[in-house]
């Protein structure tokens, strides 16, 4: 710590090199409190999501004998924490970015620890942490800035490139390595799957026998990692519905960063329990979970990779990879020598993808900043342009009233749009449903075909009645009830809108705005000419097809022949209030 505070006093700016699991989030900013050359009265703590940021927050007051809230406090996209007293402030990559675009003096703020670069996340997007840093470096080089930069990282080689990045113009800043101290963990391999068996179905049967297991072999905590929030819900139902989960045991689920149980999860567990923790891969570090030396590792993780057929980026299942697998380990041996049980990645996951063109968030972050370059970055022509369709650039890729509002939601840039305009048209409720359902990695089965409408109408129907599936339906209810929050809507939504849903779609798919070509495809096929120059076919035999204009928003099948796989129909443009292009 002394040669860290030195480096910080003297350069303005450091990057701490640690392995995962030694407290770095919790006990940098308490010791950087009181520092007199520290120019500024807050501490600014940049986490990967908003869990961390509860988590490490949660940690800190209970270090300091406090209460969240008096000297520590949080915001999260869901949530904040905080007091008149506050010193120290936690809050995920993505906030972050909007803490510096609408303020980028970071007035009263004496110092920015970036601990965002490791592991996976829940909120954000890939890169919201690393444009964070570079946005905080520029401002302070322009404002004759004096808030300290100082980066946390686990890697030598991110590690440099993070040094470089704080630095700017001036040269790198030090970067100061500390050894960790952990505990030896035996890890026992196990198979994820049983013959016969869907790759998601029978990686959550093995993770459930996996944690039965390690109950009966083993003493202590049970942390166990699983692909996302899902497969956690789902998995709590298995060791329910198998009745292993006895008096004795404290069974917790962390599936976002809203999640109730976290503050008992970072807490000791009461004499007499037995903690078990199911968790997504942002815990995958620990998070600072008490009581465990046992981890079930799935071997899983999800990444956001662009989707064609959505036309945005979408969770895939892949392998964890060696980093991941590393953190996993680590978080069993923190407090004593533990146990990782760890099941072999399914072989039917699909191979890792291409190398990820950048996100639109990041494009239109860029442009919300004043950054002219986005055409100079791979695909960013193609990020241009459609930002400029959804109406978030405009002449020479200056950002928009509207692009500016469009990032301030701190979704993707299509739902953004959507919310916004379908609020301005009095649709806003149903719009934020739409986004919901649009954003969903594995969307409620129906027997629509294609028609978005009628998915929509059931969905809100079930929601009047009380009759959704808690899996699918549910997450997707809470989702747009969030976001009806953020932009001020209160009221509940009104079924009768419905009709006009295929005017929501336009709103986030202009370049998939389509019309009937009165030639079939060589199948029989309808055919629709989409607004990007593109042809899609529709079954003739679905409901659809004997719409004129459809609002797409999902493609299936081959690049040079898609269906269309999700849309609505879309009425012919009335002058007085057309909303498509």
């Amino acid at each position: 710590m002394p040669g860290l505070l030195d480096a910080l006093r003297r350069h303005g700016g450091a990057v701490l090199q640690v392995p995962p699991g030694v407290g770095k989030t919790v006990r940098v900013p308490p010791a950087l409190l009181e520092q007199p050359w520290l120019p500024g009265h807050r501490i600014v703590v940049v986490t990967a999501d908003g869990l961390a940021a509860r988590a490490a927050c949660l940690r800190m007051a209970a270090l300091l004998g406090e209460e969240p809230g008096c000297t520590v406090g949080f915001h999260t996209l869901s949530d904040s924490v905080t007091g008149p007293r506050m010193r120290i402030e936690l809050l995920p990559a993505i906030l972050f970015l909007r803490r510096i675009q609408d303020s980028p003096e970071l007035a009263d703020v004496g110092a920015v620890l970036f601990d965002c670069f490791g592991g996976q996340r829940t909120d954000g997007f890939p890169g919201d942490g690393l444009l964070g840093a570079a946005f905080a470096r520029e401002a302070r080089e322009a404002l004759c800035g004096r808030t300290l930069l100082l980066g946390m990282t686990a890697a030598a080689s991110p590690a440099a490139s993070l040094a470089s990045l704080l630095g700017g113009g001036t040269g790198p800043v030090p970067v100061v390595s500390c050894a960790g101290a952990g505990f030896p963990v035996e890890i026992r391999s196990l198979d994820a799957l049983a013959p016969g068996a869907a790759p998601g179905a029978a990686v959550e049967m093995a993770m459930a026998a996996a944690i039965r297991r390690a109950l009966r072999e083993e003493r202590g905590g049970v942390l166990a990692v699983l692909p996302d929030g899902g497969a956690v819900r789902r998995v709590v139902a298995l060791l329910w519905g198998l009745e292993e989960v006895g008096p004795d045991i404290l069974l917790l689920a962390l599936c976002d960063e809203a999640a109730s149980d976290l503050p008992a999860a970072v807490s000791p567990a009461p004499p007499g329990l037995r903690k078990l923790v199911l968790a997504t891969p942002s815990a995958e570090a620990g998070l600072g979970i008490a009581d465990v030396r046992i981890v079930v590792d799935c071997g899983l993780t999800r990444l956001p990779r662009h989707d064609r057929r959505r036309g945005m980026a979408h969770p895939v299942t892949r392998p964890a990879g060696r980093n991941a697998a590393e953190r996993r380990v680590i978080a069993a041996g923190r407090q004593e020598p533990g146990v990782c049980y760890r099941l072999s990645p399914p072989c039917a996951l699909p191979e890792l993808p291409a190398p990820e063109p950048p996100p639109l968030e990041l494009a239109l972050e860029m442009a919300a900043w004043g950054e002219k370059g986005i055409d100079a970055l791979p695909h960013g022509a193609h990020a241009s342009s459609l930002l400029a369709l959804l109406g978030a650039v405009g002449v020479g890729g200056a950002v928009t009233p509207l692009g500016q509002r469009m990032a301030r939601l701190s979704l993707h840039p299509r739902l953004a749009r959507l919310i916004l305009c379908g609020a301005e048209i009095g649709l806003g409720g149903l719009a934020c449903t739409v986004a919901a359902w649009l954003a969903e990695p594995d969307h409620p089965s129906g027997g629509d075909g294609a028609d978005l409408r009628g998915r929509i109408d059931r969905l809100l129907t079930g929601e009047d009645r009380g009759d959704c599936d808690p899996e699918r339906e549910w997450p997707i209810l809470e989702r747009a009830q969030a976001w009806r929050r953020r932009i001020g809507i209160h009221q509940p939504v009104e079924r009768s809108g419905c009709d006009r849903i295929g005017e929501l779609l336009a709103l986030a798919y202009p370049d998939r705005v389509a019309r009937r070509r009165s030639a079939l495809s060589d199948d029989g096929a309808a055919l629709y000419g989409l607004a990007d120059g593109s042809l899609a076919r529709l079954p003739a035999g679905d409901p659809l097809a004997a719409a004129d204009r459809l609002a797409v928003a999902f493609l299936d099948g081959s690049a040079d022949a898609p269906w269309i796989a999700l849309a609505a129909a879309l009425p012919e443009p009335d002058r007085q209030r057309d909303v498509t292009p």
